[in-house]
């Protein structure tokens, strides 16, 4: 269907008029390479057991709680208690065990107004799990992993899942979000820290070509970022490390990260992260709850 002529020109003029509506920060540091936005579709690269899932869910915990933005996630390696525990967790800026059960029991109530969870039981195929996203209430929806999926392992596997997923984000107006792992090379000895360097050794973040699938996700993503940890450092291993390595659309906000310079995301105790010294979630935690008031 051929658009009718006109409809580009309320959005010319907004953006003549400076009135282009930015995507959604965490009022961090972070706001300046990577916004919230709706309808995009975004890809999430990093090695294993660097703590991908941790930091989307503290960065999903951090925009549900600023701006009631509604997640629903397929996690294939982690189950739904797991990943409440570690956002209640968050949240109360308390372990598990440091709270009462009135409290661990509202704060659950509480987060389950923003997060749900599909079952992980069995396996699903790329359309089983669009159908569940499209008829959920989210805002935006996680496949954590991609290579968790009941899917075709080619490279003509890997379009058609693209394209359905770029279909997906245009028709509900819902941002995705893809948890993806690199090629082997990425973590070869090839891939390691010069002897020179100061973490000499040390295995590097993939580079944004090393994604699993190659180019075909590149070129089909709004935005992409690489998530990434010094695992085996004694105190760099504290630090997340987050390289922006896509951004689509500059006009709603977001920038490329500098090379070698990543935005560094420093764990707090368990509590989620702090960006160059500043806790997003600070007065945005749950408040204590007493077992003498009433269960809400």
């Amino acid at each position: 269907m051929i658009e009718a002529k006109g409809k580009t020109i309320p959005y010319l003029m907004d953006y003549w008029d400076g009135k282009i509506k930015q995507g959604l920060g965490i009022d961090c540091e972070l706001d300046n390479y990577l916004r919230f936005k709706r309808a995009n579709l975004n890809l999430i690269l990093g090695h294993d057991n660097v703590g991908k899932t941790y930091w989307i869910n503290w960065y999903f915990l951090t925009l549900a709680v600023k701006h009631k933005i509604k997640f629903c996630i397929w996690s294939g390696e982690n189950s739904s208690g797991q990943i409440m525990r570690d956002l209640i967790t968050m949240y109360s800026g308390k372990k598990i065990n440091e709270l009462n059960m009135l409290e661990l029991q509202t704060y659950a109530r509480r987060l389950e107004n923003y997060f749900e969870f599909v079952d992980n039981a069995k396996m699903y195929n790329p359309d089983d799990l669009f159908t569940i996203f499209e008829n959920c209430d989210a805002d935006a929806c996680l496949i954590d992993p991609y290579t968790g999926l009941d899917r075709k392992m080619d490279y003509a596997g890997n379009y058609e899942f693209l394209n359905k997923a770029r279909h997906f984000c245009n028709t509900t107006q819902k941002a995705l979000y893809i948890n993806t792992h690199p090629t082997s090379e990425s973590g070869r000895s090839g891939n390691l820290y010069a002897d020179n360097h100061e973490w000499a050794g040390h295995l590097k973040p993939p580079l944004k070509d090393h994604i699993e699938g190659g180019k075909s996700f590149l070129n089909r993503c709004d935005n992409m970022f690489v998530i990434h940890r010094l695992i085996k450092h004694s105190t760099m291993n504290l630090y997340t490390m987050v390289n922006v390595e896509k951004i689509k659309d500059k006009d709603t906000g977001g920038q490329l990260t500098p090379m070698n310079m990543p935005i560094l995301c420093e764990y707090n105790f368990g509590f989620g992260f702090k960006v160059a010294g500043v806790d997003p979630l600070q007065g945005k935690r749950a408040k204590p709850i007493y077992p003498q008031k009433q269960l809400i």
